[in-house]
């Protein structure tokens, strides 16, 4: 294991019984219920662009009345230099899609790093908008694209134009003007892979290249309906004024091929979890002292009055914000009834665990506003060794000892049954999207993605209560090569927040869960269900704009903004 991975390590094994068992919090409601900490990618990004006093610039904004051009933005980080590139045009109503394999879009754009001479945009011009048919280099750093929102687009720039401040009646449960959707990178298409960024390169941070990205793009968002707003209305023409100016964010949309990776990378997602986790357990051994206490309040009355300014649109399977209203008051009643015991955190941690499980994982995430721990040190935790030494020599009872110890939540009876595994997720040469479908409707052809862990760990089980104990793990895998992705997995799982509970084969497996997860941890709120297998959301919703970063006070607190017009009150 790598020195973070070892650390991380350490660090879960020393906090011990003060943590929430693993079983309750990779459990598949729980992961469903997972909101954005302050150690998600957005909000980290942003500190470092503030204490590391990056400057993001405007460097070309050439854009013809209806938004359609070339923009660019001229990032300078600890002494690199980097461009976000975006090419515009406008497409009709009917060619807005969120599909992945759609062919075309109305931005695309790109990270680059270095300068940009003339032959440098000629190639990037003739590569970026072309997306996944592109031939791209080492240079290009994140490739994505997206449309404008077809229903807010025209009227933020009509209401702007005629000197007037959008109508929260009309755009309030927006909160973006642009929605963008895959942020490609570590290599793809022949940009820059992870691996290819020296230990101390700016963007050597997990996601910190496609988080810089989306943020350029949001601030993009802004720049052209203000652009052509201009163009519109002249002189009477007027930019978002206070409030407005950093609500809207930039929308995104994900569906399947989220999925597979939450359950192809366990040390990771121990890393995400992890993290979130240590942060919990010091704030619950916090004492409570007055600034605490009020700075804790103030959270929950945001929250209170993001959910109050927001729809009631239905978001199942999960909460819409109105009825996330009556959950955030419930977490105010509760922290109201133990904000004077000793260890009031804690308390109302325990509590919120016997409650409904929206409430607990806002409580969660509210609270863990409250820990400070060292941005640089969260970076190094993020880096983690997913190699795994596979001890073959181990007997057959020692692995079978690890499977209950590691995989008990797995072994049940249960997953023997065939119809536990009906599901089987494929790799589609068409859409190029991971797909599930019945596993006795399709020869998967090689084109199968083995993501069933719970079932390929019970299989193991099974097979090794055939052995002999002193028999060794090395002869099932020789004569039983069907098992060798279980038995490396049963060693790179020796984390505890590395396994979701949940069988992704199973014909009622629910994808919005592990997508919410993952989302959250990206940064992303306002989940949007548009089916079983998709939903939309937001990010960098409330941020500072790219300009609001240069010098001066920086103020973390920008997640869960209210709708302009709101009443917060002020930050303790």
């Amino acid at each position: 294991m790598s020195s973070a991975t070892q650390d991380l390590s350490s660090m879960l094994s020393s906090a011990g019984s003060t943590l929430r068992d693993p079983n309750v919090v990779m459990a598949p409601e729980r992961l469903g219920a997972a909101r954005l900490t302050r150690y998600a990618f957005s909000r980290s990004l942003l500190r470092t662009v503030h204490s590391h006093e990056w400057t993001v610039q405007t460097a070309r904004l050439d854009l013809d009345d209806e938004g359609q051009g070339e923009v660019a933005y001229r990032v300078e980080a600890d002494g690199h230099v980097f461009h976000f590139v975006a090419f515009l045009q406008a497409l009709p109503e009917e060619a807005h899609t969120d599909r992945v394999i759609a062919d075309r879009w109305e931005i695309a754009a790109a990270l680059v790093e270095g300068e940009i001479d003339e032959p440098r945009w000629t190639y990037l011009r003739s590569q970026v908008p072309a997306q996944e048919k592109a031939r791209l280099d080492p240079g290009v750093l994140t490739l994505t694209r997206g449309n404008r929102s077809v229903r807010f687009f025209a009227y933020l720039v009509d209401t702007l134009a005629k000197g007037e401040q959008p109508d929260p009646g009309k755009v309030g449960d927006a909160g973006y003007i642009m929605r963008s959707t895959a942020f490609y990178g570590n290599g793809k298409y022949g940009m820059r892979s992870f691996r290819g960024y020296d230990e101390d390169h700016p963007l050597a941070t997990s996601y910190r290249t496609q988080f810089l990205a989306a943020w350029c793009f949001r601030e993009l968002s802004y720049d052209t309906v203000e652009h052509c707003a201009r163009a519109r209305g002249g002189d009477r023409a007027v930019a978002f004024g206070p409030g407005w100016r950093t609500f809207f964010g930039l929308g995104n949309a994900t569906g399947l091929g989220l999925v597979p990776y939450g359950f192809k990378h366990p040390r990771i997602v121990n890393a995400w979890i992890g993290i979130r986790e240590l942060a919990l357990a010091r704030v619950r051994q916090l004492p409570g002292t007055p600034e605490q206490i009020a700075r804790f309040r103030w959270w929950i009355d945001r929250a209170l009055a993001h959910f109050a300014t927001g729809t009631g649109d239905d978001a199942e399977p999960f909460l819409s914000p109105a009825e996330l209203v009556p959950i955030a008051a419930r977490l105010r009643e509760g922290f109201d009834a133990v904000a004077e015991r000793d260890l009031p955190f804690d308390a109302l941690m325990t509590w919120a665990m016997t409650e409904h499980v929206e409430l607990a994982e806002l409580a969660v995430a509210l609270l863990v506003e409250l820990d400070v721990a060292n941005d640089d040190d969260i970076d190094a935790l993020l880096s983690v060794d997913e190699s795994a030494d596979v001890e073959l020599a181990m007997s057959i009872g020692q692995a079978r000892l690890l499977l209950e110890e590691r995989f008990d939540w797995a072994l049940g009876t249960a997953l023997g049954d065939p119809a536990t595994a009906s599901e089987q997720w494929v790799y589609s040469d068409n859409a190029e999207e991971p797909r599930r479908l019945v596993r006795a409707a399709l020869d998967h052809g090689g084109h199968d993605m083995s993501i069933g862990i719970a079932s390929l760990m019970h299989a193991l089980y099974t097979e090794l209560l055939e052995w002999p104990e002193d028999s060794i793990l090395g002869e099932v895998a020789a004569t039983h090569p069907e098992h060798l992705q279980a038995i490396e997995r049963l060693f790179v799982s020796d984390q505890p927040y590395g396994e979701p509970r949940d069988n992704p084969c199973a014909p009622t497996y629910l994808p919005l869960q592990i997508q919410r997860f993952q989302l959250a941890q990206y940064g992303m709120d306002n989940f949007k269900p548009k089916s079983t297998d998709w939903l939309r959301v937001t990010l960098f919703q409330g941020a500072p704009r790219v300009g609001d970063l240069d010098g001066g006070e920086f103020d973390d607190a920008w997640v869960l903004p209210p709708l302009p017009g709101a009443q917060v009150g002020g930050n303790p």
